[in-house]
């Protein structure tokens, strides 16, 4: 009997009169070998157990989101509903899996674990904060924020001192009530922000408002759950109260105005352009667990400590990027499950179901503030001029629930203010809510609607002798030079001046809201390096050419997946008629006549997205002999002659190409060959199409016709093989410095026939793919 004891590790559940009811024995993993084959069960060892739950937590998180991603789900709501189907509701109510799998012993490494997830995702979440917004924010955004809050305070109070009556003793008290109402009403910007990111909406206009409306909000509901907490600790002694207020004050001042100090010191140690010492970042996270030690010790939500350290540390690079770029992935997709977990085994559907009549004062609560503060945010939206549609998809964001509800639930079960089945009736219902608001905002809300105009501007109708306006896209500093190049080649004079916008395209990283710096009216700090070498250029070449050219810069610090909802934004409010893209591939010299391709993280995709829903013409300048275009262009430099090359297979991309290079053309260093492709005897050309065609060739050659630098060749081809022999003969006649094609593929199939599997870049085109040195 004594070996037997020594081999186990053993648990027991005791009723409410001290019995022992059950007897749960699990073995610890000695050191003995043992297998399957030898008869033995891995499941009566708490190591290959906890093995086993670790897997089931992140298969099944996996899966959910894979199965909801087409029904519009976020993240949250897949990786709880994986959660809730592991604990008592689904798997775990049956006996054997509960026993075997997830035993009573072994749940409290799994709710540890996820415990830990909750406080790593509020930290992340407040390096990202910038509580500097609220002094920023204007009228519009105090409206909703504060209608959202007073309103739905008032109505559910009024509903709550009338069913008070029919509540639980302990959900009777008025700290109790308050804490739970501020909880439901109260909309926090961790949840907001990590959903919106999974939509894609945090550029987007009503994205930027919700995100500036919730820190709002947020700021107010810190303050109310340090006032539940004080509450709740002067039940007993009020002396306690003030006990905590004090140290709550204490602690929070210690970290908000000490830790930013350490940080700005960790910045100045950190060479320019170098990673932050990984010493700093192991301090840091260490100094999470440090905080939530000293909160929970206090008394405090565990998730309050963490919040404060991560608002204290500045967003944005160096410091605040490295944190989010080391702990994200780990906290996502490896922490977060276990907290979903966590919360699923605390949910029972069943007990429930068990006790529906105890249950319905508290879901009248949470119904009537879920609806009034919908109803107040919409109501106050519309009155800050929001449209109809945009005020109701502003109402179901500021609905939206998650995380730190979820952490807020366990908190009232530690302070025994709800039950078991108070609290997976608040789980589902905050299920319900989220999962009903996201699809809905995604049919309310389209980002891309603003630029779904009927007729896009071209340069092709754009007026001569009247101002071309151009949005010019920089990703880095290596793009600049080739962009001043083309936008000389261009040709701006004087009766022909260009109004450009040159956009800087910046990363959003270690920050939760989108920057957007108008260089005209704000004087924004430089804080990437590259921003102020190319704002310095941008002045240099302005200033040299001041006859022709106007510059107006623009920085965007943006996600990735979202910089063309920027791009088109700016194109369509300045009325801009051409936008240039640089490429997703620069070439960089290593000083042998050899350059090396480098991919542009992230930009492929932009410029696709920029292509699909730009509301004017757009241009990709792909330049693989950087060294051919020279560096920052002068106007004494461009004494080099030049040869360009069109390639004409017809329809609306090919006439706006030869609208360009006939601006072109006119530059006293530029030569131009036109090549126009047609099918032997016009078979299979749109008719409509090719008419349109003739009408712009015809005026392209009566305008040029007796301009000695400009060349016009009618080919006839029967298939892509003899479209590419044309060219190529052409390439070997005459060095070509840039190609200029349509990116679609002409009004012929036959022109480039057999040719459909060669590309790689479709975003250029067939054409645009297949030939050249220089393409654009």
């Amino acid at each position: 009997m004594d070996q037997t004891l020594s081999e186990l590790n053993g648990s027991a559940v005791i009723d409410s009169h001290g019995r022992v009811v059950e007897i749960i024995c699990r073995r610890n993993h000695g050191n003995h070998a043992f297998s399957i084959f030898q008869g033995a069960n891995p499941l009566d060892f708490s190591f290959t157990t906890l093995l086993l739950e670790m897997s089931l937590v992140l298969i099944l998180s996996q899966l959910m989101r894979f199965l909801l991603k087409p029904l519009k789900q976020p993240k949250v709501i897949s990786d709880i509903l994986a959660g809730i189907i592991l604990g008592p509701s689904v798997l775990g109510h049956n006996d054997n899996f509960a026993k075997n799998v997830i035993p009573e012993n072994s749940r409290y490494v799994i709710q540890n674990i996820g415990i830990i997830g909750f406080m790593f995702f509020l930290f992340v979440t407040g390096v990202k904060m910038d509580l500097a917004v609220i002094f920023k924010a204007g009228k519009k955004h105090w409206v909703i924020a504060l209608s959202g809050l007073i309103i739905p305070h008032i109505i559910v109070w009024v509903v709550a001192i009338c069913i008070r009556d029919y509540m639980d003793p302990e959900l009777r008290k008025y700290s109790s009530i308050g804490g739970i109402v501020s909880a439901i009403i109260i909309t926090t910007f961790p949840v907001i922000y990590s959903i919106l990111r999974d939509m894609q909406l945090l550029s987007s206009e009503i994205g930027r408002v919700a995100l500036t409306t919730v820190i709002i909000s947020d700021a107010v509901g810190i303050t109310v759950i340090i006032a539940f907490e004080a509450v709740k600790q002067g039940e007993d002694k009020g002396i306690n109260a003030l006990y905590y207020i004090c140290t709550v004050v204490g602690i929070s001042g210690l970290v908000i105005g000490g830790i930013p100090q350490v940080m700005q010191w960790i910045n100045r140690q950190t060479p320019e352009g170098k990673p932050v010492d990984q010493k700093y970042i192991t301090a840091t996270l260490l100094g999470v667990f440090v905080i939530a030690f000293t909160t929970d010790f206090i008394g405090a939500a565990i998730g309050n400590g963490p919040l404060w350290l991560g608002l204290a540390i500045p967003d944005g690079p160096p410091i605040g990027a490295t944190i989010v770029h080391k702990s994200e992935v780990i906290m996502n997709d490896i922490l977060m499950p276990f907290a979903y977990a966590t919360i699923g085994l605390k949910t029972d559907i069943f007990v429930m179901s068990e006790c529906w009549s105890c249950l319905t004062p508290l879901f009248a609560l949470a119904t009537m503030a879920i609806v009034s503060k919908l109803v107040s945010v919409v109501m106050a939206a519309r009155f800050t001029d929001m449209s109809y549609r945009d005020s109701l998809a502003m109402g179901f964001m500021l609905s939206l629930r998650g995380q730190t509800e979820f952490l807020l639930y366990l908190h009232w079960t530690d302070l025994k203010i709800i039950k078991t089945p108070s609290f997976s009736l608040m789980v589902i219902l905050t299920i319900i809510v989220t999962g009903i608001c996201s699809p809905i905002i995604d049919f309310l809300y389209d980002p891309t609607r603003p630029y779904m105009i009927n007729k896009k501007r071209t340069i092709q109708h754009t007026v001569q002798e009247s101002e071309l306006r151009i949005l010019a896209c920089i990703y880095d500093q290596e793009s600049v030079a080739s962009l001043f190049s083309l936008l000389d080649f261009a040709n701006p004079t004087s009766s022909n001046p260009f109004t450009v916008f040159a956009l800087y395209l910046v990363e959003l990283l270690g920050r939760a809201a989108p920057v957007f710096i108008d260089h005209t009216k704000q004087n924004e700090d430089y804080w990437d390096t590259n921003n102020e070498a190319i704002h310095n250029a941008i002045k240099l070449y302005e200033e040299a050419r001041t006859d022709c050219i106007s510059m107006n810069f623009f920085t965007s610090i943006t996600p990735q997946r979202t910089m063309y909802q920027d791009i088109c934004e700016i194109a369509l409010l300045n009325k801009v008629g051409f936008i240039i893209l640089p490429f997703h591939k620069k070439c960089i010299e290593d000083g042998n006549d050899f350059s090396t391709a480098i991919l542009r993280p992230g930009v492929q995709s932009a410029n696709a997205n920029t292509l699909s829903h730009a509301p004017c013409s757009v241009g990709i300048l792909a330049c693989k002999n950087a060294a051919a275009w020279g560096s920052l262009p002068t106007r004494s430099s461009n004494c080099i002659h030049r040869q360009f090359a069109m390639l004409f297979l017809g329809g609306p991309d090919a006439r706006e190409a030869l609208s360009l290079a006939d601006r072109m053309v006119e530059h006293p260093d530029v030569s131009l060959v036109v090549v126009r492709f047609l099918a032997s005897e016009y078979k299979g050309d749109d008719e409509s199409e090719r008419k349109l065609d003739d009408g712009v060739v015809t005026w392209f050659w009566v305008k040029n016709e007796r301009n000695d630098k400009v060349v016009y060749k009618e080919v006839v081809v029967n298939n892509g093989f003899e479209t590419v022999s044309a060219v190529q003969s052409l390439n070997d006649s005459v060095p070509i410095d840039l190609w200029i094609t349509g990116r679609k593929n002409g009004i012929n199939p036959t022109l480039l026939e057999g040719l459909s599997e060669w590309t790689d870049n479709p975003e250029l085109g067939l054409v645009g793919d297949f030939f050249g040195i220089n393409r654009f």
